[in-house]
């Protein structure tokens, strides 16, 4: 590259730098949002998986009143497991939003005193 044109981008170096740094909190936070996701279809699906092999087992009313008396249990879990879906949700909007205005006021920093 010749001089002009490192003279010329060389304002934009704090832009580019506030942009990359955007960009690799956006990748971190859709990573922790992905794994929250997938961690919560993985024990919902698990537990779909284990009621039809509950289920197969019905054969008699007998069993079917087991298989009745233990949807209550899976009942109580699936409302925990989606409380606590909402609070980790809930906690990974706050940690967001941290770190979001955390990056904002770094970035404005950097771009106006061009640290």
């Amino acid at each position: 590259m010749n001089e002009g044109s490192v003279a010329f981008v060389e304002p934009f170096r704090p832009w580019v730098a506030s942009l990359a740094r955007v960009n690799q909190s956006m990748i971190g936070q859709l990573e922790k949002w992905v794994g929250l996701q997938m961690d919560s279809l993985r024990a919902y699906v698990d537990l779909g998986v284990a009621q039809a092999k509950v289920a197969m087992k019905v054969i008699d009313p007998h069993s079917l009143n087991e298989f009745a008396d233990s949807q209550f249990a899976v009942a109580s879990f699936v409302g925990h497991r989606v409380v606590d879906d909402g609070r980790m949700l809930a906690e990974w909007g706050t940690d967001c939003c941290n770190q979001t205005n955390r990056l904002a006021r770094q970035n404005m920093l950097s771009v106006l005193f061009k640290d």
